[in-house]
């Protein structure tokens, strides 16, 4: 039941991130626009801003994406294999997922130290919180991934509606 719960608001804190990010890259974008071709004075920053909340969104997308398995799959396979059949197929194409997330978590860590002392050019933060998302939306993935493969051994399915 704790797990339950902690996995409930770990859902609804990625899509309200996510909702955040959007907005925010939506009034950045548009601003952009404003200063740029209404008032002729382009603002500076806004387009790298733009630019790193979208990596996030792309990210952190991915994780919730993995979580409501809405990405791309091959739904032949469900119609075509038995059931008992399907669920290790799901529990294989799960585990090598998990290996590729370890692999992209292990190097986005490990990029982290070495771009930590860049700056970005127009913002002046470190590059450290762009590349962040890589690692931080590789381990949400991972969990869900984990999440998905857990269900399929135990014989249930996770629900996929999108709680907010």
């Amino acid at each position: 039941m704790f797990l339950k719960t902690f996995f409930d608001i770990m859902d609804r804190c990625i899509n309200w991130f996510l909702a955040l990010l959007m907005a925010g890259m939506v009034v950045i974008i548009s601003a952009q626009v404003w200063y740029r071709f209404i008032l002729n004075d382009p603002l500076s920053w806004s387009e790298e801003a733009g630019r790193y909340l979208f990596v996030w969104i792309s990210f952190l997308g991915a994780a919730a994406g993995v979580r409501y398995q809405v990405h791309l799959g091959i739904d032949l396979m469900d119609k075509l294999l038995p059931p008992e059949v399907y669920r290790w197929v799901i529990v294989l194409v799960n585990l090598i997922i998990q290996i590729f997330l370890v692999m992209i978590i292990y190097w986005g860590f490990k990029i982290l130290g070495i771009i930590q002392f860049q700056e970005s050019p127009s913002m002046h933060i470190s590059m450290r919180y762009p590349y962040m998302a890589v690692p931080v939306g590789g381990i949400f993935m991972l969990i869900n991934s984990l999440r998905i493969m857990v269900a399929a051994l135990q014989n249930r399915s996770l629900d996929r509606e999108v709680r907010i």
